[in-house]
């Protein structure tokens, strides 16, 4: 039982060890600096306002809705499907 613990300790301590040498690589080789470069250029370009969000999820809603409802009902197109059979196994 000494031995299994010892085990995963040092897997323990060795794997954190190899994690600290590649983010210290990869923060030291500036290519760290442009990832975030880029998130945060991407997360302020996507920035929506909720209202805005709840406002395109209500109109597809309605959509599908209209689309399930009649065959040409709406500009999305949805397929009229349903589960017979459960698989089994």
């Amino acid at each position: 039982m000494l031995s299994f613990a010892t085990t995963v300790v040092c897997s323990v301590v060795v794997c954190a060890a190899a994690a600290l040498i590649v983010r210290r690589r990869m923060q030291s080789s500036g290519k760290w600096t442009r990832v975030i470069e880029i998130l945060k250029a991407f997360e302020e370009d996507c920035a929506t306002p909720i209202a805005k969000l709840r406002q395109v999820a209500d109109a597809m809603t309605v959509e599908m809705h209209a689309g399930l409802a009649s065959e040409g009902g709406s500009k999305l197109k949805m397929l009229i499907s349903y589960v017979d059979n459960l698989p089994s196994g």
